[in-house]
C-alpha cells in the first residue's frame, strides 16, 4: 500500500529519534541492536540500555586513533563499555573538544569478533542526523520484540540494502522574483527532498540560455562566514563576489546547498573552530 513508509521515510524517522535522544532497533539477519546516540542519550536511557546487556561504542577510525584504540574493523573501532562508565565516560569519549579536559583515557578494549555492520549503520545514522559520529550500541536477541515493547522505530538493514547511503531526490517546491543589490533580475528557486531533509537554494539572475555553458557557483552553505563574517574562512567574501559576477554578466546561476560544515552540522563545525 502507498500508506506505508518508504525506506527513505524509515531512515528519516530514524535521523530524528537519534537528535532526540531517542534509541532505535537496527535488524541485520539473525543479528540486532539497540542503538542510541552518544551526543543525545540520557543517563536514564544509558541505564536502562545497560540493564539489556553488555554496552558497546562505536567510533570512527580515526577517533579511535585519537585516543590510541584499536580499529580492527577498519574504518570503525567497538570500544568496550566499562561497567563503571558514565554519561561523562561516554560524552568523552564521542567529543574531541573535550580531550583537554580528560587528558587520561584509557586503556579501551576494543571488540573484533563478529560482523561490525551494524555498528557501521549506526555511525551513518549519527552522521546524517548532524550528531557526533558516536553510537552506543548494544546487541540484541531479539531487537522485533524490544522494539515492539517499547514503541521504538526499526530498520531492516538487509530490506533498505543501499538506500542507507543513496541521497534523497530533489523537488522544486516553488519559486519568486528576487530583486537583489547585484541584479533587479533575481529568481529564488526551493528544492526540497522526499526524505525531510534540508531545503536547497538556486539564485538565478536573468534568464540564462540553457543551450550555452551557464556562468554558475556551487556554495555550500555556512552560517559563520556568510552571516556573521568570520575571519575563519573566505565564504562570504566568496559568495558575494559570485553573485556580483552573476550579476555584472547578467546572467547565470548560484547553487546554495543547504550543508553547513560540508554535512556535518553547525555544531559540529563549531567542534571544530
Amino acid at each position: 500500500m502507498a500508506l506505508a513508509l518508504t525506506h527513505a521515510e524509515q531512515i528519516a524517522r530514524l535521523r530524528a529519534d537519534l537528535r532526540m535522544g531517542v534509541g532505535v532497533v537496527l535488524v541485520d539477519g539473525a543479528q540486532s541492536a539497540l542503538v542510541m546516540a552518544a551526543e543525545t542519550v540520557t543517563s536514564a536511557r544509558l541505564s536502562d540500555a545497560r540493564a539489556l546487556g553488555p554496552a558497546l561504542l562505536a567510533i570512527t577510525a580515526r577517533r579511535a586513533e585519537t585516543l590510541k584504540a584499536r580499529a580492527y574493523d577498519g574504518d570503525l573501532a567497538r570500544i568496550v563499555v566499562p561497567k563503571d562508565a558514565d554519561m561523562t565516560w561516554v560524552r568523552s569519549i564521542a567529543d574531541p573538544s573535550g580531550d583537554l579536559n580528560h587528558p587520561m583515557q584509557g586503556p579501551h578494549i576494543s571488540a573484533r569478533d563478529g560482523s561490525a555492520d551494524l555498528f557501521r549503520a549506526a555511525i551513518i545514522l549519527c552522521k546524517q542526523a548532524f550528531l557526533l559520529p558516536a553510537a552506543l550500541v548494544v546487541p540484541l536477541a531479539n531487537g522485533s520484540e524490544l522494539a515492539q515493547t517499547h514503541g521504538l522505530n526499526s530498520l531492516d538493514l538487509t530490506a533498505v540494502g543501499s538506500a542507507l547511503l543513496q541521497s534523497s531526490p530533489l523537488h522544486e517546491i516553488t519559486a519568486a522574483r528576487l530583486p537583489m543589490e547585484v541584479s533587479e533580475a533575481g529568481r529564488l528557486h526551493v528544492f526540497r527532498p522526499d526524505d525531510g531533509g534540508e531545503e536547497h537554494y538556486a539564485i538565478e539572475i536573468g534568464r540564462p540560455d540553457r543551450a550555452q555553458p551557464v556562468l554558475s557557483r556551487l556554495h555550500s552553505a555556512c552560517f559563520t562566514g556568510d552571516l556573521l563574517g568570520s575571519l575563519k574562512c573566505d565564504c562570504g567574501p566568496q559568495l558575494r563576489a559570485a553573485l556580483k559576477q552573476i550579476g555584472e554578466a547578467g546572467h547565470g546561476v548560484l547553487l546554495y546547498l543547504n550543508q553547513e560544515g560540508r554535512g556535518i552540522g553547525l555544531a559540529n563545525k563549531m567542534r571544530a573552530y
